[in-house]
């Protein structure tokens, strides 16, 4: 091989050239108080390798190896010598060793977690055979019907793949694109979208045992923290902390536009606070719950200074229900209103997670009993008189009926507020809710297709799960499997995985449900390593549709519930022992078999 390498930037940089006689480098500074970023690659080969100005170059070479470290001020203080350490350090490991190293850590959260309903066996030469058979991702997406399960399984394992290439720890959290972004004008700026986006971006963390991978989020809510506090206190004369619904880099809290719809709504902080207490809920991690309680108080104390009394109910003033618009009796269109359902909701799941979680750390009376106090006032979810969720304080008619935002359906997911076993008038409402949506026209952007996935999943429909799992395979995808918004847009995909999960596995602190939305197409198969509420693993294997066996692991000793075929069961489970079991047995509280992990 005879080459030359070379390092360019469409614009914004500043200074290219030679770090030695194997390296060269691209730096830039983005406006004079802006960041500053450095890269450097470098060649080792067995050819000859020489730099010459900015180009490096090979000849008479049977292999090359290229470095590549890219750095910037917002994580280092001297971005040169960092990215020149990285090389270093790399290239003196060598490849084979950074290839190792590199597979030991990605399987240790990849394999965690698998399913399989391509031709079950129940043993992985099968398996492997149909994984290395399948056909690549464009062509299984001309004919969805017939590849659906292909279709199905690959976008699990891709969700799983693009939350651990793009959210680990010491990293900054995945954007509206991930770390795939490739425009130095991205759609949307390629921001934290936080009235949705970014919160289903990590619908899959806990699920697929990939806890790790939610910390980015929380470190960047830490980010956000004190700029949020000033937002509470200039705009709105505020104890605690607020952001609206868009954040970046910087941790940016205030409204970012004018566009009523979106931009005057209060609820993004609340809504990320209530992915402190999913991640406790899942790992029981009593010492991350202490670290970041103070985030969960400071969003519930704003509300106790923004909240109004009306009607007898603590209401938010303005409110939107993201991104939609009404239409009044004389026909003028609005957003801001009083009370939205998904503020409600929001709010009493907020509230409700910072009871708990002063339970769990014994801490904070006094503030136990204000967030009580305003959790028995908010208004409950209502029922309009055409039978579907009310989405507004008031029955107004919808301007697009059709909407991608299912905002009033929070309650259904991602919080489990409505449910099949505990509200079944309201889970039959949220029901119609859907339907009239979908009959207008909704499901249209992938990330919607993929939120109504998962709330077909906690109305325990499969047939409905699959008819959308198949129009998001359809018309939601591009052909390396990314989520179609459009455009590019990530969240879809992690929605999809997690609704994926959800038709197999559900939880919450009541109980585990087994098989709550199978397909009848996905009659056969096996789920394993997926985490449930209590930080107890579950693995599945059904046959005909039903139930074969299931096993449970938990870290301490415990007794759970499971629900499966309407029937609830208690199992004793003993810690560190996987204990399986299979149905016909359970009349008889029979264990099968145990094992020690």
């Amino acid at each position: 091989m005879n080459l030359k390498i070379h390092l360019e930037r469409g614009k914004y940089f500043d200074s290219c050239g030679k770090v030695n006689n194997s390296s060269i480098f691209l730096s830039g500074k983005l406006g004079s108080d802006e960041l500053f970023f450095y890269e450097e690659v470098k060649a080792v080969s067995d050819g000859e390798v020489n730099t010459i100005g900015e180009y490096i170059s090979v000849k008479d070479a049977k292999e090359v190896t290229l470095y590549l470290s890219i750095t910037t001020s917002f994580r280092y203080y001297y971005p040169d010598k960092n990215a020149d350490d990285y090389i270093s350090e790399a290239s003196s490991s060598g490849f084979e060793y950074l290839y190792d190293e590199h597979l030991k850590d990605y399987l240790n959260l990849y394999t965690r977690s698998d399913i399989d309903i391509t031709d079950f066996q129940g043993n992985s030469t099968d398996k492997e055979k149909v994984k290395n058979n399948a056909l690549q991702t464009d062509k299984l997406l001309l004919n969805p019907e017939d590849n659906i399960k292909e279709i199905t399984e690959l976008l699990f394992c891709f969700g799983k793949y693009l939350l651990i290439s793009s959210s680990r720890e010491g990293s900054l959290p995945a954007n509206l694109q991930g770390i795939w972004n490739k425009d130095f004008e991205p759609a949307w700026g390629s921001k934290f979208t936080i009235n949705i986006n970014t919160e289903m971006n990590y619908w899959p963390a806990e699920i697929c045992n990939l806890s790790e991978c939610h910390l980015p989020l929380f470190a960047h809510m830490k980010r956000m923290f004190d700029n949020g506090k000033e937002t509470a206190k200039k705009m709105y004369g505020c104890h605690g902390w607020v952001a609206h619904h868009n954040t970046d880099i910087w941790g940016d809290t205030a409204p970012v536009d004018v566009w009523v719809p979106g931009t005057f709504w209060v609820m993004g902080a609340a809504w990320l606070c209530t992915h402190i207490w999913n991640h406790y809920e899942y790992t029981e991690d009593k010492s991350f719950l202490t670290e970041n309680f103070y985030l969960m108080k400071e969003s519930a104390l704003f509300f106790e200074d923004f909240l109004i009394e009306k009607d007898g109910y603590l209401v938010t003033v303005p409110s939107v229900s993201p991104e939609n618009t009404f239409i009044l009796e004389n026909g003028e269109s609005g957003c801001n209103g009083i009370g939205c359902t998904m503020d409600n909701q929001i709010l009493r799941e907020l509230f409700t997670d910072c009871i708990k979680a002063c339970d769990v750390l014994g801490l904070e009376h006094s503030f136990r009993k204000k967030v009580e106090g305003m959790l028995c006032k908010l208004k409950p979810t209502e029922i309009g008189s055409d039978g579907k969720i009310l989405e507004w304080e008031k029955e107004y008619k919808e301007a697009e009926p059709g909407h991608r935002h299912i905002s009033h359906l929070y309650g259904l997911h991602p919080s489990d507020q409505i449910t099949m076993d505990k509200t079944p008038g309201l889970a039959e409402a949220a029901r119609l809710t859907l339907e009239k949506r979908l009959e207008a026209g909704g499901g249209h952007t992938g990330w919607s297709r993929a939120w109504i996935i998962n709330n077909y999943a906690k109305l325990w429909d499969g047939e409905k799960v699959f008819d959308n799992l198949l129009l998001f395979a359809k018309n939601s995808l591009l052909p390396n499997l990314f989520d179609n918004h459009p455009p590019f847009q990530i969240d879809g995909n992690f929605g999809v995985c997690a609704g994926i999960v959800s038709m197999f596995v559900q939880s919450n602190e009541d109980r585990i449900v087994l098989l709550p939305a199978l397909p009848k197409v996905f009659s056969e198969g096996h789920i394993k390593g997926i985490k449930c509420v209590g930080n107890v693993e579950v693995d599945i294997t059904w046959s005909e549709g039903e139930l074969s066996s299931f096993s449970l692991l938990s870290e301490i000793n415990r007794k759970v519930c499971v629900l499966y075929d309407g029937q609830l069961k208690e199992y004793e489970l003993k810690k560190n022992v996987k204990m399986k079991f299979r149905p016909e047995n359970d009349r008889k509280n029979d264990t099968i078999s145990e094992y020690m992990i």
